[in-house]
């Protein structure tokens, strides 16, 4: 079982705040996504704006977000390094135990082995 973190943006006092992250423990992300939009839109009092589930897998960051008012999750991998420019998805990094300092640099997009060159698709 991969543990999740989910945080949630919402407007307060006509600026964009954070609450602190919960963790999410169903079996897939499909589970999760669920829980965390019922739980997030369930805070009466301020305005949502979007929530955001993140787990580690692979050395990458998977994060979906979706607000209140779209139909499906947007879903997408992110490098672990870097991510904590952003506050609420670094406070979800400290909730997951993930360092980014620790974690590996990403891989070059082109590689050149014996005179072979390998292309990453981007």
């Amino acid at each position: 079982m991969t543990p999740f973190a989910s945080v949630a943006l919402f407007r307060r006092n006509g600026g964009v705040v954070f609450r602190p992250p919960r963790k999410e423990r169903p079996n897939d992300a499909t589970q999760a996504r669920k829980a965390a939009m019922r739980f997030w839109s369930g805070i009466h009092g301020e305005a949502l704006i979007k929530v955001f589930l993140v787990r580690e897998f692979a050395g990458k960051l998977e994060l979906s977000e979706r607000g209140p008012a779209d139909a499906l999750w947007k879903g997408y991998d992110r490098e672990i390094r870097g991510a904590e420019a952003e506050p609420h998805i670094a406070a979800c990094l400290i909730e997951l135990g993930v360092d980014p300092n620790v974690a590996p640099p990403p891989l070059p997009d082109v590689l050149n082995i014996n005179g072979f060159v390998y292309r990453r698709e981007i």
